[in-house]
């Protein structure tokens, strides 16, 4: 049975002069943060380099939640339980890294770009593939799912063509990345991430409210944890109905982010690989979420805002995974039906529940919110695609002593290729069914696997060359395509499926080629002149942990580790299992 609520949103004025307030405090941010970047391309790439660990951390993750958060993980939540929580969670170990390995290595090196940091390990070729790859990433995975959903959010509450809806939030999204650079990225993404968090824990609040019937957020949260226990009703019988499409086993516990083998989002035999692909992959090499960390201000500035946003990802299941849970405790009965069916329309989950839950008057904020969601996102990926352009592509190959205005020109108009660009894949992809979590997922374990393989090598060993780098990038990506042909001509065993499975294999199998081709190779000169390992580097780890203890970045990290291991404990079959 589909989602219904075709109808469109109604919209008072209080709604509307909440919605006009906010572009207007946005354009009021935008311009102000933005005025005079362009004066200099180290001011248009990476503003001045002096940004604050609040503003780094907050545009960090309002980057990293848009739309696809909002549209595609309540979806995804809707059908397969709590378990999208784990890509949240997991990032814990990730970001670990980052504190206390990556981003004092990154700061010192005085780079514009991941791809520049690369070339520094593996030289040009390594550095131009992965420029290309990042180019074409950023606008297939990242720019043109955040357009789709925001498109779909307009078409859901104004019933807008989809087309329309898309080209509009392109342009207004696109416009202040073009117009002002990383500083109006950045400032602009710390007044979304307010607005974001404000409003989206209206619909998380008003949820709860609503399954509880009592007007207790406890009441309502206790019975949306029963109800997703399907042990029973209609809640049972929708997770029999759509069974044989999450797993082989007889049960399916939706409580619990530790799933079997054939799961197709988040199987367990494939989580190690995932944050050493997938999660290194988004949050160490993806240039626009680690250009705000470049523009920091100092190495502690960088280093807390990465703990600021281990804090925030403890939290924002609340925001994009429970309301999910909600929409199921309220109407198991929307996956009776055609799996592909239901996947698609699930990710209207979030419109309908707004349109259900949120009163006249209050929705105004919500559309605040979805704009704000595409904002931050769509920013980042258009200054950070036009960087690695500009300095990866542009100077290296076509203008080496291209001046600063020139570098700033080109910058521009490789921002307005990159909205133009996502617009139209946007529209191609709102042609397709399937559920828009997924899209972004599979595809980012496609591209990672060779990229995080040589990342890690090559910080962990000398050993590791441009030649074993080179062999491990073609073969990934040539045993990637060739598991995804598997997949698709042959009859597999049900693990052999999942995208994160795949993703482990392409890992392993990324990190083998490397090292042999690293061997029959040689040593590699460039390695040996200089300090490109963390070993070579263990005085330099310990700059930035803060002097006093209220600034220390241990004890803060400390806080958001044991929680978030917390969590995926309370949420596990330790706690919560199924009969």
């Amino acid at each position: 049975m589909p989602l219904p609520g075709h109808d469109t949103l109604a919209l008072s004025v209080l709604d509307y002069a909440e919605f006009f307030l906010f572009v207007v405090a946005l354009s009021v941010v935008g311009f102000t943060s933005g005025r005079g970047e362009r004066s200099s391309s180290a001011e248009y790439f990476l503003a001045g380099r002096r940004l604050r660990w609040y503003v780094v951390g907050a545009s960090y993750i309002a980057a990293n939640i848009s739309t696809e958060q909002f549209i595609g993980m309540v979806g995804a939540s809707y059908l397969l339980g709590v378990v999208p929580a784990l890509w949240e969670w997991l990032n814990v170990f990730t970001f670990l890294f980052m504190i206390f390995v990556f981003v004092p290595f990154l700061l010192s090196s005085k780079v514009v770009t991941i791809p520049e940091f690369l070339s520094r390990r593996y030289g040009a070729a390594v550095r131009q593939i992965f420029a290309f790859v990042t180019v074409i990433a950023n606008i297939i995975i990242f720019m043109a799912a955040v357009l789709y959903t925001g498109g779909l959010a307009l078409n859901g509450f104004f019933g807008w063509p989809l087309a329309l809806c898309i080209v509009l939030t392109g342009l207004f999204a696109g416009g202040w990345a073009i117009y002002g650079g990383l500083s109006s990225v950045a400032w602009t993404g710390v007044f979304t991430a307010v607005v974001k968090f404000t409003g989206a824990s209206a619909v998380t609040v008003l949820g709860l409210l609503a399954v509880s019937g009592t007007g207790s957020i406890v009441d309502g949260f206790r019975i949306v944890i029963e109800r997703n226990r399907a042990a029973s009703g209609a809640w049972h019988a929708a997770v029999q109905h759509m069974l044989t499409h999450v797993t082989s086993a007889d049960s399916y516990n939706r409580l619990s982010v530790v799933q079997a083998p054939d799961h197709p989002l988040a199987p367990w035999t494939g989580l190690f690989f995932l944050v050493m692909s997938v999660s290194i992959w988004y949050n160490v090499l993806n240039q626009f979420i680690i250009q705000r960390i470049l523009g920091s201000r100092s190495v502690w500035d960088a280093r807390m805002a990465v703990v600021f946003a281990g804090y925030a990802k403890l939290f924002l299941p609340l925001l994009t995974v429970v309301p999910g849970l909600v929409l199921f405790a309220l109407h198991p009965e929307y996956l009776q039906g055609d799996w592909l069916v239901a996947q698609h329309q699930a990710d209207k989950g979030y419109v309908m529940l707004v349109k259900e839950l949120l009163p006249v008057g209050m929705r105004g904020l919500l559309l605040a919110v979805l704009f704000s969601a595409v904002q931050a996102t769509i920013t980042s990926v258009v200054n950070s695609t036009a960087t690695i352009l500009t300095i990866d592509i542009y100077v290296p190959l076509f203008r080496q002593n291209a001046t600063d205005k020139q570098l700033v020109t080109f910058g521009v108009w490789a921002s307005v290729a990159t909205v133009v660009l996502g617009i139209l894949i946007a529209i191609w992809l709102s042609a397709f069914g399937g559920g828009v979590f997924q899209y972004i997922q599979t595809l980012n374990a496609f591209f990672a696997p060779p990229f995080a393989a040589i990342f890690v090598l090559g910080m962990l060993t000398r050993r590791a060359n441009a030649t074993g780098a080179l062999v491990a990038i073609v073969g990934g990506f040539s045993i990637g395509v060739a598991l995804k042909v598997a997949a698709t001509v042959l009859t597999m065993p049900g693990w052999f499926y999942p995208f994160a499975n795949q993703a482990a294999i392409t890992w392993v199998a990324s990190m083998v080629l490397c090292i042999v081709g690293s061997s029959l190779s040689g040593k590699d000169p460039q390695a040996r002149a200089a300090a490109v390992t963390l070993w070579d580097s263990a005085a330099m780890l310990r700059e930035g942990l803060g002097e006093v203890w209220y600034k220390n970045v241990v004890l803060w990290c400390t806080g958001f580790v044991v929680a978030i291991l917390g969590a995926m404990f309370v949420f596990s079959d330790a706690v919560f299992h199924t009969s």
